[in-house]
C-alpha cells in the first residue's frame, strides 16, 4: 500500500489531536483534584513548601507546556 503525502499529513494531524485530548484529560484531573486552574495552583505551590504538591506541580506544568506546544503545532499546520 502506498500512502500519499496528504494521507500522511492527515494521519499526523490526527495523532496530534489524540495527544491533545490525552493532555487535556490529564490537566482536567489535576484541576479536579485541587479545585483550581494551573496558574492558581502554581502561585500557591511556589509560596509554600509542600513536597507532595511539588511533584504534582512539576507533572502538571509539563502537561500545560505540552498542551501549548501541541496547540501551536496544530495551528501552524492549519
Amino acid at each position: 500500500m502506498i500512502f500519499t503525502q496528504e494521507f500522511l499529513k492527515d494521519f499526523e494531524r490526527l495523532i496530534k489531536f489524540y495527544d491533545l485530548h490525552i493532555v487535556k484529560e490529564k490537566i482536567a484531573l489535576f484541576e479536579k483534584k485541587y479545585g483550581k486552574i494551573f496558574s492558581e495552583f502554581e502561585k500557591k505551590v511556589l509560596t509554600k513548601e509542600d513536597f507532595e504538591k511539588w511533584d504534582d506541580y512539576l507533572e502538571w506544568k509539563a502537561y500545560v507546556k505540552s498542551l501549548e506546544e501541541l496547540e501551536a503545532s496544530i495551528k501552524r499546520r492549519s
